[in-house]
């Protein structure tokens, strides 16, 4: 348990920042061996991989954390919880890191660029926080990214066309922000996509007519923007969509009527 030392240190160091009753559900949390806490789960070797605390009722930041210790953590998950502040850039010192779910808390201020270091990410889930300030472009280099889900959020500014480099992405959820600008391009460089949520945002323009070129899509919302212009009869090709949502929108000509 020597080599855990660190761990535990930065475990308890951090339970040490939450508020009383946070720390009375992580009872479980003290000694020397962590993979006995609550919401822990270890390798044969006895380092931490797994954090899971979603769902437990937990009050408290992240600053208190000393992610460099974390050196064998793949997963990081504290869904439905009540953590406020700020998301740390140190954040991406879990080089690790395969998925990150802090969905459903109060966090605020911008998303770390940092997050862009996380090169084995493949799950970045901040939906439904107070989030504010741009898209970081660094996402962009999140390579092996999957699902990309930072919906109910205060985001603003553009797309970044950045992320249309993330060619594994399956999942792209953007929506309920305050994002404008128009729909990027080179959005359509994302094969593997089959669900695409833009909506109740302020994205302008027009819906591009190379949309068929997301011949995986399956799910579509573009609702509730101020998208104006002709809905485009390319999406007519989409063979695998199931799901299309275009109200509340400006669009003319419906391709309805000519299909």
């Amino acid at each position: 348990m020597t080599e855990n030392k660190d761990e535990v240190e930065a475990l308890l160091n951090w339970k040490s920042t939450f508020d009383n009753h946070s720390q009375s559900l992580l009872s479980s949390w003290h000694g020397d061996n962590p993979c006995r806490f609550t919401g822990v789960a270890c390798n044969y070797y006895g380092a931490i991989i797994h954090l899971n605390l979603s769902y437990v009722g937990l009050r408290g930041t992240l600053d208190g954390l000393d992610y460099s210790c974390l050196t064998s953590v793949v997963s990081f998950e504290l869904t439905n919880n009540s953590i406020y502040g700020s998301i740390p850039s140190s954040i991406g010192n879990i080089s690790k890191l395969n998925s990150l779910d802090l969905c459903f808390n109060e966090l605020s201020g911008e998303i770390p660029p940092s997050i862009g270091m996380l090169e084995s990410l493949h799950y970045l889930y901040l939906d439904a926080n107070n989030l504010s300030g741009h898209i970081p472009t660094s996402l962009g280099k999140s390579s092996n990214l999957v699902e990309l889900r930072i919906s109910q959020n205060n985001l603003s500014g553009s797309i970044p066309q950045q992320i249309c480099n993330l060619r594994s992405l399956t999942i792209l959820s953007l929506w309920g922000n305050r994002l404008s600008g128009s729909i990027p391009l080179e959005i359509t460089r994302l094969t593997s996509l089959h669900t695409l949520y833009l909506s109740s945002n302020n994205l302008t323009g027009s819906i591009p007519h190379s949309i068929e070129s997301l011949s995986n899509l399956s799910i579509l919302y573009i609702s509730q923007n101020a998208i104006s212009g002709s809905i485009p009869q390319e999406i007519c090709n989409l063979r695998s969509l199931t799901v299309l949502s275009l109200w509340g929108i400006n669009c003319l000509d419906p391709f309805l009527q000519k299909s």
